[in-house]
């Protein structure tokens, strides 16, 4: 399986670009947590204003976290894992309805030497 060209799909590469931020910013949360940063620093009050919304929903699964400390936030890793195999789950589902309608740009119903002939699955 083979990534879409951007220009072919953009939202294909919007989709991979958000992920990865998205990752990014909650991975950072959780290593901010785990060495008991500073939350008054004017950056990692913006980085718990960006993620803390999407976090508050899974706190339920760790209701005795501590506010302050060092803590390993285990809402945050479910979350990201969470958002990874929902954007993986996305990706697969709109790569495969680009190959079962036929479409040019994916090589994956062609045969390696180009003959045409269709790979079966």
């Amino acid at each position: 399986m083979t990534l879409i060209p951007s220009k072919k799909f953009p939202a294909t590469t919007w989709l991979i670009w958000l992920t990865g931020a998205l990752e990014a910013l909650l991975l950072a949360r959780v290593v901010a947590r785990a060495l008991a940063a500073r939350p008054d620093n004017p950056a990692l009050a913006l980085l718990y204003g960006i993620t803390g919304p999407l976090v508050t929903p899974f706190l339920a699964l760790q209701p005795d976290l501590p506010p302050f400390g060092a803590a390993l936030e285990w809402p945050t890793l479910a979350l990201a894992l969470l958002a990874l195999l929902g954007s993986f789950a996305l990706w697969y589902w709109r790569s495969r309805r680009a190959t079962a309608t036929g479409d040019p740009a994916s090589n994956s119903s062609v045969s390696s030497r180009g003959q045409g002939r269709r790979i079966r699955r």
